[in-house]
């Protein structure tokens, strides 16, 4: 669903990938271990209600901040933001659809007003998605045109100055060369359905979820989420209309159509769905509350000791930013964060630390970003006028939580495939005693790495991954510790609940850091730098970046 679904479905994506495995010649180990006290004193900090969830541009975004630099100083790293500081200004623009909006939709000589909420979510607020007047629905199938597999669902139909209506998810298959066969691919999301639809000349998007089990209380999750303001970088393109309907009342859409939506899920089952105008107009007229405000990326660097790779320069990050104070749970309004991502902040700070007393051959960027949960604008903002050009950014380690549920045997690494980083982290965790896995067929992670800071990274021709836990717990078959991770999904992903109050493994968390810091040391001390799958869809940008120095 939109922005709550989607992400539900990748906390699961996000704990796999497929890796291989092979030994590369490096560096020592690292000489400095992570600090499990100093992990409890970060997460206790920025994960506490004083932080008041960390929202972009708000005091409790600023305390967090101002809490980031302070530390990044304490271990000696060297400031890398604007003006010979440590913060790197990213303004943006906020916009909130208001109850009184109203979305209007006309068929069978019937018009009816859908509630904002109960009938329908909005993705993007703000001027840029007003429909003032009637306008055409089409229906396109998943709204996808993925021309590698001679798929285009747009064929046929016309949607210039209409309202395109599509269906959740991608095409069936059970082969993983085409749309990654039965897990998720980059087609299956949102964002990517919204976009196709803009570059269509539609003025707007409307999404139907599957009315599977469970859709209510995903629905209710949704409700929460799309409380809180939308985010834009100030100076970004402004986006279309997007949203999500609520299968009842798309049904509606359909009557007296060439065909209703019943008949629509099981041509979509078999897989022959077919695209054609529907029989309804509608017309939007929102009424937002919008503000300008200015949020912090928060950098810092060391420098590598070596004179012949100090110009090239590792990447670690992690988004310090959450969703601040919202809609309350059994009285408790404060997103505060503490898996996503307090725990992840605190394991790059002791990276940073680690890394500031023990030097590497390379450089080290050591970034926190902001607005991440917005669509990673902070990290978006950073690349678009970073401090030392992406050439010179030979890898990226994206830190988005760490285990914390328990002891865990293995690790994982979301895009792994595209890279070498794959094999190097199986390297560099082997003395650890954990293994890589792959993933199960059920999930891949393509349509992960496309959630995460990782992505910006990739799309500047950065390689670069995140790493995750596995599924191979002690005293757990994988399809058990899949279905205790659900439930934390299902119960405190994204909520109020996810707080301090939740039993925190740190002993975990701790190993899973040192996995990550091992896995920095061994890029920041290698001298060959890594390197995408010719295959991989970013290869051809690091090519180009490098022959650009850009």
């Amino acid at each position: 669903m939109v922005r709550a679904c989607r992400r539900r479905w990748v906390l699961v994506a996000s704990a796999v990938a497929v890796v291989g495995w092979s030994s590369i010649a490096t560096g020592s180990e690292p000489e400095t271990r992570v600090s499990q006290s100093a992990i409890r004193r970060h997460t206790m900090v920025l994960g506490s209600d004083a932080m008041a969830g960390r929202a972009p541009g708000t005091p409790g975004g600023r305390r967090s901040a101002d809490y980031l630099v302070r530390e990044l100083a304490d271990a000696g790293l060297e400031p890398f933001g604007d003006d010979g500081t440590f913060t790197e200004r990213v303004p943006l623009h906020a916009s909130r659809v208001l109850p009184e909006s109203r979305l209007d939709v006309w068929n069978l000589g019937e018009t009816r007003q859908l509630r904002l909420g109960a009938d329908y979510l909005l993705a993007t607020a703000g001027s840029q998605t007003m429909i003032p007047r009637r306008v055409p629905m089409v229906f396109v199938g998943y709204g996808i045109v993925a021309p590698e597999f001679d798929h285009n669902d747009y064929s046929g139909v016309d949607v210039r100055g209409k309202v395109v209506v599509y269906l959740a998810g991608e095409p069936p298959s059970d082969d993983r060369e085409y749309f990654d066969g039965i897990a998720p691919s980059v087609y299956a999301a949102a964002e990517t359905k919204s976009k196709i639809a803009l570059t269509r000349g539609a003025v707007g998007s409307l999404l139907i979820p599957f009315p599977r089990p469970g859709l209510e209380a995903a629905w209710e999750h949704a409700q929460r989420e799309y409380a809180f303001d939308v985010l834009s970088l100030a100076y970004s393109l402004p986006e279309h209309l997007s949203g999500i309907l609520h299968p009842e009342v798309a049904d509606w859409l359909f009557a007296d159509a060439l065909y209703d939506l019943d008949s629509i899920w099981e041509m979509a089952s078999r897989g022959v769905l077919r695209s054609f105008h529907l029989p309804t107009e509608m017309s939007f007229l929102g009424r937002f509350r919008e503000r300008d405000l200015v949020a912090s990326n928060i950098v810092g660097r060391i420098p590598g000791i070596d004179p012949e790779l100090a110009d090239s320069h590792v990447v670690v990050l992690a988004h310090y930013d959450h969703f601040g104070v919202g809609p309350a749970i059994d009285g408790d309004a404060v997103y505060n964060g503490v898996v996503d991502n307090a725990l992840g902040v605190s394991c790059v700070l002791e990276i940073g630390r680690s890394l500031s007393a023990n030097r590497p051959r390379r450089s080290v960027i050591v970034l926190f970003t902001t607005a991440e949960e917005a669509g990673l604008l902070g990290a978006r903002s950073f690349l678009e006028d970073p401090p030392v050009s992406s050439a010179q950014m030979v890898a990226a380690v994206n830190v988005d939580g760490l285990a914390f549920l328990g002891e865990f045997n293995d690790v994982v690494g979301i895009g792994g495939r595209l890279s070498d980083l794959g094999r190097r982290l199986a390297w560099s965790v082997a003395p650890l005693g954990l293994t890589v896995s792959n993933p199960p067929d059920e999930v891949w992670d393509q349509a992960a790495y496309t959630r995460g800071d990782q992505l910006v990274f990739a799309e500047a021709g950065v390689p670069s991954m995140l790493v995750n836990e596995g599924f191979d717990w002690p005293g757990h078959d994988p399809d058990e510790a899949l279905a205790e991770a659900m439930r934390w999904m299902a119960e405190r992903y994204h909520s109020p609940k996810d707080d301090l109050d939740q039993p925190l493994s740190f002993d975990a968390a701790t190993l899973h850091c040192e996995a990550i810091l091992r896995l920095v040391t061994e890029i920041a001390k290698n001298p060959e730098a890594p390197r995408w799958d010719p295959r991989a869809p970013y290869a051809y940008e690091r090519a180009l970046a490098i022959a650009l120095d850009r």
